[in-house]
This record gives structure tokens, C-alpha cells and sequence, in this order.
């Protein structure tokens, strides 16, 4: 199929006429050359209006954006729906601030989720990976949310401290069993469960940003500077925003937790090795104790690197992943991650270490055994022997005598 651009009845109210002989072949792969100005100037010979939007989107400023609410009337793409705010001017207004709790215990989404209905809060879940929730006059705050994950993170947004204790208990009343990616901490886990079930602790790890709102048509972005985010003031982006910095401060949470976890208990946990190592009258336990500890360092390994994948929910939105990323960059994830995972080489180096000193020390030992073994043969053999010799000289004494 070939469109001629010298023909009037094609030319006419085309785009492209004017710009010469035009041939588009389709199932073949041949395509025209594009002129020296590009499409910019292919489109606004046609229609200046048409050029005036595509030129304004285009060369807009850095870090602008036009309105949500597009010239099609078509809302953006989101992640999830946007929760209508609750507003009262009876309740405290919203802090500028986020706060992200990673609690001992994991969260049943589903019980907090109808205990946060019951109190009049909008929610909303997607496949049980998040809960997003909104405020209510039982919250006691206007314009504030929370996000939740199953394996223990709340997010609090805009917050006050007052309001942020009420929410992480409403999640310790709801409490869940959740993957350890190690049972190295297994003992000091539990413990830390049960205290934080009985609302006398405190949450494992905690991360705050400073939030403020950014000016009109300007995208949520968190400034490499001071630190501060500023979200969008588009209703339909905001909570999709929202919620993947939420997922980003979740993945600093996991990583300070597992920070703590390695740097309070590897040190003991080689010590008491180290001191086992020298115990050489059961091996086969100190053996099996090094075994156990590789294996605990390989999950733990796991854990680090699961740490950096993105949620799948964004892949789909490059904004958000944005997001996501610049809020990873903000609190240095990937570079403390590459230091844990030295530190653990490092471990399993020293396990390795280990491990062949008491292979060793069964050579040594096998060898010891071996020795004793053959000296006991041979004391054996010379007793025999000398035995053997005692009877034939008493019995030649005997001959002589008769």
C-alpha cells in the first residue's frame, strides 16, 4: 500500500503534506526519513494547535508536570485508587512529617483491616501484600494515612506522635506469624515478640523524612540536599506516591534491622565458636555447630539480596519506581548492603577457617589413634615374642639339665 503525497485528495488535511514524496509500506518494514526539524516540525505545518500542546509537554520546564486531570479528561495511571481525606476541622490538622515503624511481630492485614473499618477509616488491599488506610474522628487526626505490610512495617503519614502511638498499637493487637530469613536470632526474636505483644517495647527499627507539599504542578520529588520530600498536591497521584515511598522506607527498615541483627550477634556468635574450636573432645558437635552457622550466613545472604528487588507493583509505573528509587539512594541502601554482604564473606571465610582446623584436628587425631594402635600391635607382638623365647630357653635349660 502506498500513499503519494503529490495527490491533492490525499494531501489534503494530511499532516504530513508538504514534507515531499511519501511512501509507507507496511508489512515490509520501510518507514520514511524523518526532515531536519523532526516531528515538532512535521506536526505544527498541519495543525499549530496540535504542535502548541505537543511543543508545551515536551519543553516544559524540568520537573513540571501538566494537571492530573489530562485534555482527554482521563485520569493518570495510578497505583491504587486514592482514598477520599478525611477533613474536620474539629481534629488536629496533618504533621509535615512520615514516620516508619518496623514492629517485632508481623500484622494479620486482614483483622487490621476490618478493626480499621469499624472504626469508620477508608481502606484499601491489594492481594495481602499492603493496606492502605485512611483517617477517621476515631483516629483523632484529619488528613493522615497509614500503609501496612504483613511483615510488620507501618508507615505513618502526617502523623503526630500521639497518632502514631494509637496506630502501631491498633497493629500489636493484631498480630501475625512471619518469615525470619535466619533462626541465628531466634531466642532474642521471640523475646522481643512477646514484649511488643504486651505493648511494653518498643518497634525494631525506625525511619523518618520531613514532608512538606510541593508547589502546583510539580511532581513529588525528595530533594538529595536537604532530605526533605515534597509530595504532589495531585489528588490522583498523591496516594499512588505515597505508597511507593512507603515501599521504599519498608526495604531501609528490613535493612537497618538486619544491620542491628548481624552487628550484635555475629561477633558473640564467632567468639563462642572460636573458644568451641578448642574443645577438641567432641568434634562432631563443634562440626556441626560451623555447619549450622554457613547455613544461617546463606539465609541471611538470601535476605540481603531480596532487599533490593523492587515490588512488583512497580514495575508497571516508572514514576513510582522513581520514586522508589530516589528514596533507596536517599538513605544509602545499596552501598550499606554490598558492606553487609563483605562482612558476612568475610564470616563465611572465617566459618570456612574454622572448618578445616577441625577437619585437622580429626586428621590429627585419626593419626593419633593410628599410632596408638600400631605401638599396641607391636607391644603386643614383642610380648608374644618374648613370651615364645622364655618357654624355648627354659625348655633348652630343662634339656641340658636332663
Amino acid at each position: 500500500l502506498k500513499l503519494q503525497g503529490s495527490s491533492p485528495a490525499v494531501t489534503a488535511g494530511n499532516p504530513l503534506a508538504g514534507v515531499g514524496p511519501l511512501a509507507l509500506s507496511l508489512g515490509c518494514g520501510m518507514w520514511p526519513r524523518l526532515p531536519a526539524n523532526g516531528w515538532r516540525g512535521m506536526v505544527s505545518r498541519a495543525s499549530p494547535e496540535r504542535a502548541a500542546s505537543l511543543d508545551s509537554r515536551v519543553h516544559s520546564p524540568r520537573g513540571r508536570m501538566p494537571s492530573a486531570a489530562s485534555s482527554t479528561g482521563q485520569p493518570p495511571k495510578f497505583l491504587v485508587k486514592p482514598l477520599p481525606p478525611f477533613i474536620d476541622s474539629r481534629y488536629p490538622g496533618p504533621d509535615p512529617r512520615v514516620s516508619a515503624f518496623l514492629l517485632a511481630t508481623g500484622i494479620s492485614l486482614v483483622k487490621l483491616r476490618t478493626r480499621l473499618t469499624e472504626l469508620g477509616c477508608q481502606t484499601v488491599m491489594w492481594h495481602g501484600q499492603f493496606l492502605l488506610s485512611g483517617s477517621s474522628p476515631e483516629i483523632g487526626q484529619q488528613q493522615c494515612s497509614a500503609v501496612f505490610l504483613p511483615d510488620g512495617c507501618a508507615i505513618c503519614w502526617h502523623m503526630s506522635r500521639d497518632t502514631e502511638r494509637r496506630i502501631i498499637k491498633l497493629a500489636l493487637e493484631e498480630p501475625a506469624s512471619r518469615r525470619r530469613p535466619s533462626r541465628l536470632f531466634q531466642a532474642r526474636s521471640d523475646s522481643a515478640e512477646r514484649i511488643q505483644e504486651l505493648g511494653l517495647g518498643s518497634p525494631i527499627s525506625t525511619e523518618h523524612l520531613e514532608v512538606i507539599d510541593a508547589p502546583d504542578g510539580v511532581i513529588t520529588a525528595l530533594n538529595p540536599q536537604d532530605g526533605i520530600l515534597r509530595l504532589t498536591r495531585d489528588f490522583w497521584l498523591r496516594t499512588s506516591h505515597q505508597l511507593s515511598l512507603s515501599l521504599a522506607l519498608a526495604v531501609a527498615l528490613r535493612l537497618d534491622a538486619l544491620e542491628k541483627q548481624i552487628e550484635a550477634g555475629l561477633e558473640d556468635k564467632w567468639r563462642d565458636m572460636d573458644s568451641e574450636v578448642h574443645r577438641t573432645l567432641n568434634l562432631s558437635r563443634v562440626s556441626h555447630h560451623i555447619f549450622i552457622a554457613e547455613k544461617e550466613l546463606h539465609e541471611m545472604r538470601y535476605e540481603l539480596t531480596a532487599v533490593l528487588d523492587a515490588p512488583d507493583l512497580l514495575w508497571e509505573h516508572a514514576l513510582a519506581e522513581r520514586l522508589y528509587d530516589q528514596v533507596v539512594t536517599h538513605f544509602d541502601i545499596r552501598r550499606r548492603n554490598a558492606l553487609l554482604n563483605d562482612r558476612l564473606s568475610y564470616s563465611l571465610d572465617y566459618l570456612a577457617t574454622l572448618g578445616e582446623h577441625v577437619r585437622h584436628q580429626y586428621s590429627v587425631r585419626l593419626e593419633r589413634i593410628i599410632v596408638l594402635l600400631i605401638f599396641l600391635e607391636l607391644t603386643v607382638g614383642l610380648a608374644g615374642h618374648a613370651r615364645e623365647a622364655g618357654h624355648a630357653i627354659v625348655g633348652e635349660a630343662d634339656a641340658g639339665d636332663s
